[in-house]
């Protein structure tokens, strides 16, 4: 059996992965390319590349913007809210 410590750190390794594969479901069904979604968020090219691999999560800040944006935000909350 394993320690509650241990089983809370999975749950949230799942969550977070889980995280990064909405994000990248949004960011390719919303952006032409990495450089695209790059520039719309003003990152590094690179950063958003592991968006659309789905290897990384964006911080906070990034999906605060998205949310702040009227014209992503329909997409943005139907993609974490699951409807799309």
């Amino acid at each position: 059996m394993s320690s509650p410590k241990f089983s809370a750190r999975t749950e949230v390794l799942t969550y977070r992965q889980q995280f990064a594969h909405t994000w990248q479901e949004f960011i390719t069904a919303t952006f032409e390319s990495p450089a695209h979604a790059a520039m719309v968020f003003r990152v590094d090219p690179s950063t958003a590349e592991n968006w659309f691999t789905g290897s990384n999560a964006p911080q906070g800040w990034v999906v605060g913007r998205a949310l702040s944006d009227p014209t992503l935000r329909p997409q943005v909350l139907a993609k974490l809210a699951g409807a799309a």
